[in-house]
């Protein structure tokens, strides 16, 4: 795993992949969602003293995704993110924001995307 810049996180993030997916297509339905993620199994998997485990992705292409802030937990949930065609699909129509704050809260947002296309192109709501 090591290879693809795949660390210690990842299988953690495949685990709740179902659950990120369902908050990404909740989350493009209406409000931001949000979910409290299991603090002792980033510190179980963590083989390092001190690590943040904080960080925030804006997709904006899914090909150049990058966490905010330098964070191996973020990394490789992006690895989790781009492994899923859901994720990847969902994340060429919308722009999401994934965050995770301290006391593990993870929340998800999204607003759709505006195409070259579809910017200036007339309203069908």
């Amino acid at each position: 795993m090591e290879a693809l810049g795949i660390k210690e996180f990842y299988p953690i993030w495949k685990k709740y992949r179902p659950v990120i997916l369902k908050l990404m297509v909740d989350a493009i339905d209406g409000a931001p969602q949000s979910y409290k993620l299991s603090k002792h199994e980033f510190t179980d998997a963590n083989s390092r003293k001190s690590s943040t485990y904080t960080f925030k992705v804006i997709t904006e292409n899914t090909r150049n995704l990058k966490p905010t802030k330098a964070s191996i937990v973020g990394s490789d949930f992006i690895a989790m993110l781009q492994q899923s065609g859901t994720a990847v699909e969902l994340m060429q129509v919308h722009q999401f924001t994934f965050a995770m704050d301290n006391q593990f809260n993870f929340s998800v947002s999204a607003e759709p995307l505006e195409t070259e296309e579809e910017a200036p192109a007339e309203e069908t709501e």
